[in-house]
């Protein structure tokens, strides 16, 4: 007989909602929700109560964890750094490049998918940020590996991994982008801005040919354009790329919500002006996250760890990444920037899922769809987490 377990007297977390309720699993799939104290055939209780019960995180943005990079070409350090993630409740991962050369990247991608074979957490798909962005607007991303958009180069990554990579970040303003995009979402992959200082007419050409999100809103994006509207010397503004990602609805956003890249006032903004369903949570997190402070080497480069930011070394203005799982996103998005429970876990589970298209078994406790069950105490404490209908953490 199938194994069943009945999550008992706690708080389920919906799309668009809570309520007191149990949550029954059975097979690695949801089975039901039902009032509290419904009858149901014997399995396995788990007492919930004063807890959330939620779907697991799902991670589309990550760059590595607990030591582990995931620009490898070895597979245990990929499974070893989504382990992690997992510990911290993210059932759903995309490991995440740096701008790296091409074989190293398709090495990497390569074993994220040797890691996807065997990981109790459930390996998406790989997340390309690079190697086609803005120089000026690189961030943390090395400037030897920025490059224009060549089919020589993308194509032969694409006919290998086309069917695993699951995002593509792009400046699209580059010559060149709106071909690679193309060329993406005839493998379906999702193609996103940012890295970028793009006017409104070249994003809205990249909508045109395919573009579906931004990564990182406001983090390495040009904003405001002052510059001649008209036959005229004289300069009026116009949307960058930031305005443009806020007015067009074809574009989904993701925040890092880590209380360093973006002001709790910015968070409500962003989902204020592109509603609930349009935003996601993401890490964004690298290798330096769950160890202890000090120095980390990633994407070439030496961050420094500190107080719950990394910077890199040489040059200390520029944030690398976060250091923070994407519990802790989950957490200040809700604790402080003072969103609803239920709309800050839907931005870090559902919502990630549409953007990559895995709503349809991933995101929700809804009966049919995977397993994944994220219990977090009233202080969002992680009390429990199960992939895929299995105890992993807590």
């Amino acid at each position: 007989m199938p194994h069943k377990t009945i999550f008992a007297n706690g708080t389920v977390i919906t799309p668009t909602h809570q309520v007191k309720a149990d949550l029954v699993i059975e097979a690695g799939k949801v089975a039901a929700i039902v009032p509290p104290g419904t009858p149901v055939q014997s399995g396995e209780t788990v007492d919930c109560a004063g807890c959330w019960v939620g779907p697991g995180l799902i991670d589309i943005h990550v760059h590595g964890g607990a030591g582990h990079d995931f620009v490898t070409d070895d597979p245990e350090e990929i499974a070893q750094g989504v382990a992690y993630h997992l510990s911290q409740g993210t059932t759903s991962i995309c490991p995440s490049a740096l701008s790296v050369p091409f074989d190293e990247m398709s090495r990497s991608i390569a074993a994220a998918e040797g890691a996807a074979k065997t990981s109790a957490a459930s390996i998406l798909g790989y997340h390309v940020e690079g190697n086609y962005l803005d120089m000026e607007y690189r961030g943390g991303h090395l400037a030897e590996y920025l490059y224009q958009p060549d089919p020589k180069d993308y194509m032969p990554l694409l006919e290998e991994h086309g069917d695993f990579i699951s995002e593509w970040t792009m400046a699209v303003e580059l010559p060149g982008a709106l071909e690679l995009i193309r060329a993406c979402r005839a493998k379906g992959i999702t193609c996103a801005v940012s890295h970028s200082q793009a006017s409104y007419e070249q994003i809205m050409r990249a909508v045109d040919s395919g573009l579906t999100h931004c990564t990182h809103f406001a983090c390495a994006m040009g904003n405001l354009r002052f510059e001649p509207q008209r036959e005229s010397t004289g300069k009026g503004f116009a949307p960058g790329v930031l305005e443009t990602v806020l007015l067009q609805d074809e574009i989904t956003t993701e925040v890092i919500a880590d209380g360093f890249h973006l002001h709790p006032a910015l968070i409500r903004m962003v989902v204020k002006c592109k509603g609930v369903d349009n935003v996601c949570l993401v890490s964004d997190s690298m290798k330096g996250v769950g160890l202890p402070d000090g120095e980390h080497f990633i994407g070439g480069q030496v961050c420094l760890v500190e107080g719950g930011i990394a910077i890199i070394k040489d040059r200390p203005g520029v944030i690398a990444s976060s250091v923070t799982p994407l519990v802790g996103m989950l957490r200040f998005t809700h604790q402080t920037a003072d969103l609803p429970l239920s709309v800050a876990w839907k931005m870090a589970s559902l919502n990630p899922a549409k953007v990559i298209g895995f709503q349809d078994t991933k995101g929700s406790l809804s009966p049919g769809k995977d397993a994944d069950v994220l219990v977090l105490d009233s202080e969002l404490a992680i009390k429990g987490v199960w992939a895929r209908g299995c105890k992993a953490a807590g």
